[in-house]
């Protein structure tokens, strides 16, 4: 009789924890695994190893399914297409059930974007990336809610009760609004080796079609501006294996909380130059993109084999006495630009002090020029147009010095 109690309570138990042990690896497969950077920018590579190049970076705000992990390195899904290598290190690991999750999940501290508003004519493909159709075309001014990000996409919903993508670098959120003051910091991880810091000494740089402040001769706007056209290059860069450093600093706030001259915008930038060149010795290009003032539309604008483009113009100034230097650099990404885009070009423009600042902070290195893109009556887009071209002439100047 005992024995067969013990019997009983020895299947019992194994019935139990046996359904305990099952319920749990039911629950564990249930599960995706999920890496988010604990670090404001973390490099992305194409293998797991500091030697592979740098394909994108990634930042707090998302996180992203883990695929595999070898040694120190995880191994993560960027996008539908898209996979990289991410140091161990740098990331904590989440998990969900897919059934809670869309593109990418929530994050628990910061809240992420739920509206996309449109500031210039923007495609809308059907998938998560420049090689999906273009199913039509959203115009400035319109909204859409976001269902779930891809990557660098949002996916939305549309009028119609369809839905499309839309790439995040050419439109804005509430993400700032939904969270505050929020601040980034530009701190890369401790092997990132950025040869070119791109900067805007005038970053509310705007277009007619789109700026807030259109006061005077100011065509100006605090979010949508030339920063957005740096951050696009710098993108593009990376996705060519170049890495590049991206300024996010708001010169004009700071010219205003310092109570200094708009004449005074230069010695404000160099400022951050300086900082960059300490905190990356690897810097050796500097450039300073501005969009140009209210030039005809006609002499800014040039269409490409059906794109369309802002014009780009060279400035060196002359004021120090390497001037040259900067100027045959110039030469050299001319001459490239005028082989592979022409017309695209609108030549160099060399300006003494008694014709503006005379010296655009080109004294930091032979490899800085100030670029004007486009003028006040073009585009973001076909600014954004303009820095895939740069990217790709900037890239071949640096290839064919290897």
């Amino acid at each position: 009789m005992l024995r067969n109690k013990i019997i009983s309570a020895i299947l019992g138990a194994t019935l139990l924890f046996g359904s305990i042990d099952a319920a749990y690896a039911a629950n564990k497969a249930d599960q995706i695994e999920y890496a988010r950077s604990t670090v404001d920018v973390l490099n992305v590579r194409t293998e797991p190893n500091l030697s592979a190049s740098i394909i994108r970076k990634i930042g707090k705000s998302t996180r992203y399914e883990v695929l595999d992990k070898q040694s120190d390195w995880v191994k993560i899904r960027l996008s539908k297409e898209s996979i990289g290598w991410v140091y161990q290190e740098y990331i904590q690991y989440e998990s969900s059930k897919p059934a809670q999750s869309k593109g990418t999940e929530a994050d628990t501290s910061l809240k992420q974007p739920t509206i996309v508003h449109i500031t210039d004519v923007t495609n809308l493909r059907s998938g998560p990336g420049t090689d999906y159709k273009i199913i039509g075309k959203a115009q400035p001014g319109h909204t859409y809610s976001i269902i779930s990000t891809e990557g660098e996409w949002y996916k939305v919903s549309l009028p119609n009760k369809s839905t499309a993508y839309v790439a995040s670098w050419v439109v804005n959120t509430d993400f700032s609004k939904r969270n505050g003051n929020v601040t980034t910091s530009s701190k890369k991880d401790e092997n990132f080796a950025p040869m070119l810091f791109i900067y805007h000494t005038h970053n509310r740089e705007s277009w007619k079609n789109i700026a807030r402040n259109t006061k005077g001769s100011s065509v100006d706007d605090p979010v949508e501006n030339i920063t957005l056209v740096g951050m696009r290059l710098d993108q593009l860069l990376e996705e060519k294996g170049i890495p590049a450093l991206s300024s996010q600093d708001d010169f004009a706030e700071q010219l205003k909380q310092e109570k200094l001259s708009y004449s005074q915008s230069y010695s404000v930038s160099r400022k951050a130059i300086e900082k960059a060149r300490k905190d990356y010795p690897s810097l050796s290009y500097f450039f300073d993109i501005h969009r140009d003032a209210d030039v005809p539309r006609e002499k800014t604008t040039i269409t490409i084999e059906g794109k369309t483009y802002a014009r780009i113009l060279f400035v060196i100034g002359t004021g120090h006495p390497r001037y040259k230097e900067n100027k045959a650099f110039a030469e050299s990404l001319n001459k490239l630009l005028n082989e592979k885009y022409p017309g695209l070009s609108r030549g160099i423009l060399t300006k003494s002090a008694d014709k503006g600042n005379g010296e655009y902070n080109q004294s930091i290195s032979p490899g800085s020029i100030l670029l004007e893109i486009g003028g006040t009556n073009n585009t973001l887009q076909e600014s954004l147009h303009t820095s895939e071209a740069i990217a790709d002439v900037f890239a071949q100047y640096l290839n064919a010095g290897k």
